[in-house]
């Protein structure tokens, strides 16, 4: 299914919108409850969502490793890419998914941190 030019500018407006009415709701529901609720019990609740997301967070970065030829055999149906931009990025993905790895274990996981604080330790 190959959308036309005019016909992606207005998925890509209605998306748009759509982010930031859902990113205003959002943050309009998180401003009430850090009103209403502790901080304490905020930070317990994303203490207690942590694994969650993380696992949110792994199990998309196996559906860009999984869906990534699919993805792309569709958008050179379209004719968006060619057929060496296609096999130049058939190529990327595994670097692209170990690269969105490495990120999800430095920030996410905050692994730099904890081996910072674990050589501290060590020092003591």
């Amino acid at each position: 299914m190959c959308l036309s030019v005019p016909r992606r500018r207005r998925w890509t407006l209605t998306l748009t919108l759509l982010a930031m009415a859902l990113t205003g709701v959002i943050g309009g529901l998180l401003w009430q409850s850090v009103e209403t609720a502790s901080i304490v019990a905020v930070q317990g609740q994303v203490t207690a969502m942590q694994p969650w997301l993380a696992a949110a967070r792994f199990s998309v970065i196996a559906l860009v490793a999984l869906l990534w030829p699919g993805l792309l055999a569709a958008w050179h149906r379209c004719g968006g890419i060619s057929d060496q931009r296609r096999s130049v990025l058939l190529a990327a993905r595994w670097r692209i998914v170990a690269w969105l790895l490495v990120l999800e274990l430095v920030v996410g996981q905050n692994l730099l941190g904890q081996l910072v604080s674990a050589l501290q330790g060590v020092r003591s």
